[in-house]
């Protein structure tokens, strides 16, 4: 199973859990099982960062697919200006 790894600032939303591994295999179906385990996650949090798959950061991931083995980290959008 892929596995998800949440900044400190995201844990708040998860109740201090770190990792999670899910059984999703593609972004939106990650939204929907993250959701479902941890309602504190809302659709607007998760929206304000960008998520790195395997190392490669995708900003707008909606429609994004990833591998079982996948590593998934959400990460702080940076505005640049």
């Amino acid at each position: 199973m892929a596995r998800v790894t949440f900044s400190t600032d995201l844990q708040r939303y998860t109740g201090g859990v770190k990792h999670v591994t899910v059984k999703a295999r593609s972004v939106r179906e990650l939204v929907i099982e993250l959701r479902q385990r941890f309602p504190a996650l809302s659709d607007d949090v998760i929206a304000a960062y960008s998520l790195a798959i395997d190392g490669a950061i995708v900003a707008r991931p909606f429609l994004e697919t990833f591998n079982p083995d996948s590593e998934l980290v959400f990460v702080a959008r940076i505005a640049a200006g």
